[in-house]
């Protein structure tokens, strides 16, 4: 698939499948694609629950029930490494964060243009294949996360919280001096330790989001320059020997970037349920007298 056979090149693969409230303001636009595959990747896993529900046997289990024993035993071991006490919610969250992500990230797998080719059949002209190259996607599990943390910060410790808020690190030690000249610069000092609090915590769900989304957009953006630079677009292409043999090429390197892709796609997976899972674990470490 040379660049010359696909119109636009790879800036028009890029480009979301999206539904503008107001062309004026980008924000007010929503990525019909994203919604549409996340929606499938989660109904998906839903149905897929009850068919294994359905299939449960006791005693030694075989087929999808071992698999499926072994992932969450897996997960299970992870929480129980990383999360200090029990909590009923984190283990089940972990195992959702990890093979949503997991899934939406093996989309990638797909031949690069396949997707967009399909989509031009019913009339669309730009669709993108994998949910977590949308940022809006990363951001929007990040900041579940995230809100989760405070929730659990200000329901465990809350004095604890709102004291690291405004006394962390410089107002606290100045607050407990017998000097009121110090104590009055510890007050005045709050505002900024605040301020460093607030881009402390605000940085947990953006690298969290950054991270998955810069992988896995650089990906993609792989996958669609191998496919336009070393793919024929036509038959008359690989007629010559040295067309057969630059085809093999980069079929080649397709497929050993595909592989190391998945790869990354697993790790990203892993690396965003482990940081989920201490992220709430800090929120429940109990607080220092």
């Amino acid at each position: 698939m040379a660049e010359q056979g696909h119109s636009g090149g790879i800036a028009e693969h890029l480009q979301y499948w999206s539904y503008s409230f107001d062309d004026s303001n980008p924000f007010m636009q929503i990525h019909l694609d994203t919604m549409l595959l996340t929606v499938g990747i989660a109904t998906g896993l839903i149905l897929f629950s009850l068919y294994v529900r359905s299939r449960l046997v006791a005693g030694a289990p075989t087929g999808i029930q071992n698999f499926m024993e072994s992932v969450i035993d897996f997960i299970n071991q992870t929480v129980k490494d990383n999360f200090p006490v029990h909590n009923p919610l984190v283990a089940p969250l972990a195992m959702t964060i990890f093979i949503f992500v997991l899934l939406c990230n093996s989309l990638d797998i797909l031949p690069a243009y396949l997707m967009h080719h399909v989509a031009g059949m019913f009339g669309l002209h730009t669709f993108r294949q994998v949910p977590t190259n949308d940022l809006n996607l990363p951001v929007a599990m990040a900041l579940s996360v995230f809100i989760l943390v405070l929730y659990y910060e200000f329901k465990l410790k809350p004095g604890h919280f709102l004291k690291e808020l405004l006394l962390q690190p410089f107002a606290a030690l100045l607050l407990d001096s017998k000097n009121p000249v110090v104590k009055i610069l510890g007050v005045i000092l709050i505002p900024l330790n605040l301020t460093l609090k607030l881009v402390e915590e605000l940085a947990k769900p953006l690298s969290l989001s950054f991270r998955l989304f810069g992988n896995m957009f650089a990906g993609e953006v792989i996958f669609l320059l191998i496919a336009s630079l070393l793919l024929a677009s036509n038959l008359e292409s690989i007629m010559s020997v040295g067309g057969f043999v630059s085809q093999l090429a980069g079929l080649a390197v397709g497929v050993g970037w595909s592989l190391f892709h998945m790869f990354i796609g697993l790790l990203q997976a892993f690396i965003f349920m482990i940081l989920s899972v201490v992220y709430l674990s800090i929120a429940h470490q109990p607080a220092e007298h």
